[in-house]
C-alpha cells in the first residue's frame, strides 16, 4: 500500500488524501499538486507503470503508460476542483468525461522508459490542468456521442478497431455504451478492443461492468479479477469489498 499526499495553496480546500493500491504489475502514483491561488488551474505530477504481456509492442505500452498517468492526473485535480465547489460531479459520465480530459492534456513528460528486468513501462509527467479542460471534455464526449448514435447495425455489431493507438478515445466510447446499459454492444466492442490491448487492465474491468449488466456473474467475476491482475485499482478494490 502506498500513500499519496495532495496539498493545494492558501485559500483552497483541505488537504485530499488518496490512498493507492500498489501491485506488482501496477504503481500509479501523484506529487504535491498545487492550485493557483487565483485561477482553476491545478499543476502535479503523476506516474503509471503498464506491465507489458505477450504480444505487446512497446509503443502500446508506451501510450497505456502515458494515458494511465495522465487519467490520474484528471483523477487529482477532478478532486481538487470538486472540493472547492468549481466542478460538478459527474456520476455514471464520469469514465467517459474523464478519460477525454486525459486525451486533450498535453503534458512535459519527465521519465518514459521500459525496464527489460520487471517489463515494465514507467511514464512521469507534469499536468496542468483547469476546468476547461473539462468543459471541451463535455463537450467532445457529446459530439462523438452524437456521430455514434448514427453507427449503423453492423458498425455496432462488428465495429472496426483502428490501427491508431487512442486508449482514451476507446476506452470512453465504451463506457458511454455502458451508461446508457447498451450492455451487449459494450461487450461486443471490447471484445474487439482486447485484441489491440490484450493486457490492458481498465479494459477488462469495463467488461467486468458488462457483464454485470446483463447479470452474467461468472463472466463478471472472471473478468474483474483479469482486471485486477493486470493492474486495475478499482477492480481490485471491488473484489475486497
Amino acid at each position: 500500500m502506498a500513500t499519496r499526499r495532495f496539498k493545494i495553496g492558501p485559500g483552497a480546500a483541505p488537504k485530499i488524501l488518496l490512498m493507492a493500491l500498489v501491485l506488482v504489475h501496477l504503481h500509479a502514483g501523484a506529487s504535491l499538486p498545487y492550485a493557483d491561488n487565483d485561477t482553476d488551474t491545478i499543476q502535479t505530477v503523476t506516474e503509471f507503470s503498464y506491465r507489458t504481456g505477450p504480444g505487446d509492442s512497446l509503443e502500446i505500452a508506451r501510450k497505456l503508460a502515458l494515458f494511465g498517468a495522465k487519467y490520474e492526473a484528471v483523477l487529482v485535480s477532478a478532486g481538487h476542483l470538486a472540493g472547492r465547489g468549481l466542478l460538478e460531479k459527474y456520476g455514471d459520465r464520469k469514465m467517459e468525461v474523464f478519460c477525454l480530459v486525459a486525451e486533450g492534456l498535453q503534458p512535459d513528460i519527465l521519465t518514459a522508459f521500459y525496464s527489460e528486468k520487471t517489463q515494465t513501462y514507467l511514464a512521469r509527467i507534469n499536468s496542468r490542468i483547469s476546468l476547461a479542460d473539462f468543459v471541451r471534455a463535455e463537450i467532445r464526449t457529446a459530439a462523438l456521442e452524437n456521430k455514434e448514435l448514427h453507427y449503423t447495425w453492423k458498425e455496432e455489431m462488428e465495429p472496426v478497431v483502428s490501427e491508431t493507438i487512442d486508449p482514451a478515445k476507446e476506452l470512453s466510447r465504451a463506457h458511454r455504451y455502458l451508461r446508457k446499459h447498451h450492455w451487449r454492444m459494450a461487450i461486443i466492442y471490447l471484445d474487439h478492443l482486447e485484441g489491440k490491448y490484450p493486457h490492458w487492465g481498465a479494459l477488462f474491468f469495463a467488461k467486468a461492468l458488462g457483464f454485470q449488466g446483463m447479470h452474467e456473474t461468472e463472466r463478471a467475476k472472471e473478468a474483474l479479477s483479469s482486471a485486477c491482475r493486470l493492474g486495475s485499482r478499482e477492480a481490485c478494490m471491488k473484489i475486497n469489498r
